[in-house]
């Protein structure tokens, strides 16, 4: 008899595993937050190496921690999808619904589901990429560079004139520091956060490409998503090809990719919502429809 996918309890774990996935993005704001507020204004180009060092720490740990958590997710939905467990890294011999579902609920640190024990038939190819730990690293140490060593190197260099200008008060230096430091704390966090949950969503792009048995993917979004990612989750599957493989993550973006393994997959509420929304905009513009989705989710 073939295999009737699980489609409840997909979509139980796709919801457990995108909230999963935004955690880890928060973990790793308050951790940089933390660091961040143990440095004053004025002392930040003197502590760049040791907050370098603390951001890069914490961006690679999450992002190990992600991609761990992706390809439980994966090979969880792949079985119960298809009814065959993929191999890999995690993967225990006689591995079942039951066993997988532990190790999700591991993952995710909630017990979303439970499964039956029978032992699944295995595809044993490996899908999932080996760890890049150097371009892990280089890629931290870039967007740290970029978004707080230059930032900061910036505003130092615009001190003098701030502080030797007459028609500034306390006040106003005060609030230009304060804006500074919330500006360098909101890009840097969600610029590192998009590197956290690249750990996970790179693995599951990369299995997508290199797995026989998956089709493709759909985008999963927040509870809030920017009016770019509504459209890209309104649109539904994504079938698989080399045109397909990026998945257009942005900073402070919790989307992630959903893998489907046949066509009988069943979609979110939202995405179907999205698709709805895009549909009674009746066409335009990306401008006039991001002015139509704020409208619309305002009332």
């Amino acid at each position: 008899m073939a295999w009737t996918p699980r489609t409840t309890e997909i979509l139980r774990a796709v919801a457990a595993y995108q909230l999963a996935q935004q955690a880890l993005a928060a973990e790793f704001a308050a951790r940089w937050a933390e660091a961040l507020a143990a440095v004053e204004a004025r002392e930040l180009a003197g502590a760049l190496t040791e907050l370098e060092a603390q951001y890069t720490a914490a961006v690679r740990e999450s992002a190990a921690v992600s991609r761990t958590l992706s390809v439980a997710f994966y090979r969880l939905v792949r079985a119960l999808e298809t009814g065959r467990v993929i191999g890999g890294p995690g993967y225990r011999p006689g591995a079942s619904l039951g066993s997988l579902w532990a190790d999700f609920n591991r993952a995710t640190g909630k017990r979303t589901g439970t499964g039956p024990r029978e032992v699944l038939p295995v595809d044993t190819r490996n899908p999932f990429p080996a760890e890049d730990l150097a371009r892990e690293a280089r890629r931290a140490e870039e967007t740290f560079r970029h978004q707080v060593a230059d930032r900061v190197e910036k505003h130092e260099r615009e001190r003098p004139a701030r502080e030797g200008s007459a028609a500034l008060d306390d006040a106003e230096l005060v609030a230009w520091e304060r804006e500074f430091l919330e500006s360098l704390k909101t890009g840097s966090t969600g610029a590192g956060g998009m590197l956290v949950q690249d750990g996970g969503r790179d693995a599951i792009h990369a299995a997508l490409q290199d797995d026989p048995g998956a089709i493709g993917y759909f985008r999963v979004t927040d509870a809030s998503p920017c009016y770019f990612c509504a459209l890209m989750a309104g649109r539904g599957a994504v079938y698989k090809s080399r045109r397909t493989a990026a998945f257009g993550a942005h900073p402070h973006c919790h989307c992630q990719a959903a893998p489907i393994f046949s066509r009988r997959y069943q979609l979110p509420s939202e995405n179907t919502k999205f698709s709805r929304m895009w549909r009674d905009f009746g066409g335009g513009s990306l401008a006039d429809w991001r002015t139509y989705y704020s409208t619309t989710t305002k009332t």
